[in-house]
Parts: structure tokens; C-alpha cells; sequence
């Protein structure tokens, strides 16, 4: 079940999720996660953020980019922020972690805009 809030206040509760499952690898996970928070904010199509709920974890982020709906999700056994396309299934599309490069966080959310978001 989706659980659709502000944009803001779903990011937020993603985020305090995320950090609350990485207590043994914070410092490494606050960065990306801080992130991978601002391009969705900042390039996510206003409305489309949504939270869904899991058992076991802190949940699953969703949100529409350039009319593509796609999901993050935090995987506590390699410390990544993983995105996929449309599904939880197969593999991700990417990983953002603390070896993740500036460039990767940009060259993922500044291609939205260049495939027409502006």
C-alpha cells in the first residue's frame, strides 16, 4: 500500500528510514542518502512521491521522472540506495553508494532534465 503524502514529508520519512537501517554504516549512507533526497526532490514530477510500506526495511520510495514511474530502495546488506525502473524486480537500473562519484548522482538526475524536463 502507498502511503502519499507532501513531497517533502514522504522524502523525509524515506530519508529517517534509510538512517535508522544504516546504524553501522551512517556515516557513509548520510551523504548519499542526502543525495539521492535532493534530485528526487528536485526532478521528480510534483505529486508523484510516494512511500510504500515494507516489513522489513525502511520502505520503498517512488516517484515519476519525465513520465517514468520508479522506485528507490535502501539495501542494508551493501549500504546502497538501489533504483529501478517501474518494478522491484531484476536488477537495478542503479546503485548509489558511498563509492557512488558526485558525477554518478549528477549524470542520473541532470539526464532528466536533459530528456525534456526543462
Amino acid at each position: 500500500m502507498s502511503l502519499l503524502t507532501s513531497d517533502g514529508a514522504t522524502l523525509r520519512a524515506f530519508a529517517d528510514g534509510v538512517l535508522r537501517a544504516a546504524v553501522e554504516t551512517l556515516e557513509e549512507v548520510i551523504p548519499v542518502t542526502l543525495a539521492v533526497i535532493g534530485g528526487v526532490l528536485a526532478e521528480a514530477e510534483p505529486g508523484s512521491v510516494a512511500l510504500q510500506e515494507e516489513d522489513d526495511g525502511p520502505g520503498l520510495l517512488w516517484a515519476t521522472f519525465v513520465g517514468r514511474r520508479m522506485v528507490f530502495r535502501y539495501n542494508a546488506r551493501t549500504a546502497m540506495i538501489e533504483l529501478r525502473d517501474g518494478t522491484m524486480e531484476g536488477y537495478p537500473l542503479r546503485l548509489f553508494g558511498h563509492r557512488s562519484l558526485q558525477m554518478d548522482v549528477v549524470n542520473f538526475f541532470g539526464s532528466l532534465r536533459r530528456e525534456g524536463r526543462v
